[in-house]
Order: structure tokens, then C-alpha cells, then sequence
């Protein structure tokens, strides 16, 4: 049986962008169990953007506490096997979700994935940078030794729950 994934999305007046954000992980080639949307006290129009994808998406909404705060609220409040990650002003590419549960699944000592960063250009829709650091095997050792600083944005990473009885990768 496939294991459950649920997409946590920390928001806060981010209303412009939430839209492609959810979309992305909608459009899938993998489909996630469930997409929470944790809104950090937003003012702006976020909670009808969201509202507008109905009951694909849970919805919650805290007082201004920050992005960790919310984060963590959405990963209390999720109840599938794997937890991925997507700040509200990002996007997944189609089959990301695909990529990183496939390799969740092959090692049962893998707790996180995490997978390269794409900054594009709003507009145009081209590549300004392409962050791929890490690279199988080394990630562990280079957050051990401080060999250097790992770009890892959030929506680059999905975890297995529980991870403390895992290897990172």
C-alpha cells in the first residue's frame, strides 16, 4: 500500500502567490493524501485564494506567531506518513513528490530527502539559478563537518514520520 504524504504550506500575506503554490501540489504526478495550508495571521486577500480550492485543501489559521510556528502547527495537525514541505511562494515541479517518496522508500534508514532548487524569473519563466548542493551521500557528512553551507529551501524536502531513527541523505 503507498504511503500517505500530506503538503504543509505556511503562509502569511502572501495571497499573490498562494495560488500556484497549491496548484503545483495539486498537479502532481504523485498526489498527495492531504495539503494544509497554515495561515500565519495573513491580512491580505490569502484566505479567499485558498478558500477557492474548496475541500482539496484543509485550511488553518493562527495568530501572527511566524513561519516555524506555522510550520509546525501543519505537521501536528497532518496525519499521513511523510511530511512535505512548500513555503506559499514557491512551486513543485510536476513530479517532485514522485522523486522524493520513491526514494523514501528505498532505504528504510532514510528519514529526509531533499532535491535541487530552481530560482526562476517571475516573468519569463527562465532559469536565474539552479542550486543542486548536497548531492546523494554527502549531505549528512557536509551538515557533520561544516564543510560548507547547504542551500535547502523548504519545499525541497519531504520526511519520513517518525525521522529521529533515521539517517539524513
Amino acid at each position: 500500500m503507498p504511503k500517505s504524504v500530506s503538503v504543509v504550506i505556511p503562509t502569511y500575506n502572501y495571497g499573490q502567490f498562494i495560488k500556484a503554490a497549491i496548484s503545483s501540489v495539486l498537479d502532481q504526478t504523485r498526489s498527495p493524501s492531504e495539503v494544509i495550508v497554515v495561515d500565519d495571521g495573513s491580512t491580505d486577500e490569502t484566505t479567499a485564494v485558498v478558500a477557492a480550492f474548496g475541500k482539496a485543501v484543509r485550511y488553518m489559521r493562527q495568530d501572527n506567531a511566524g513561519v516555524s510556528a506555522a510550520r509546525n502547527l501543519g505537521v501536528r495537525e497532518s496525519t499521513s506518513q511523510m511530511i512535505a514541505f512548500l513555503d506559499a511562494d514557491d512551486t513543485l515541479e510536476p513530479s517532485t513528490l514522485e522523486k522524493q517518496v520513491a526514494r523514501l522508500d528505498s532505504d528504510e534508514e532514510i528519514g529526509l530527502v531533499h532535491c535541487a532548487m530552481r530560482e526562476f524569473d517571475d516573468e519569463t519563466g527562465a532559469t536565474m539559478r539552479l542550486h543542486m548542493e548536497g548531492g546523494e551521500d554527502r549531505v549528512a557528512n557536509n551538515l557533520l563537518l561544516w564543510e560548507r553551507p547547504l542551500i535547502v529551501a523548504a519545499g525541497a524536502i519531504i520526511v519520513s514520520r517518525p525521522i529521529s531513527q533515521f539517517r539524513v541523505e
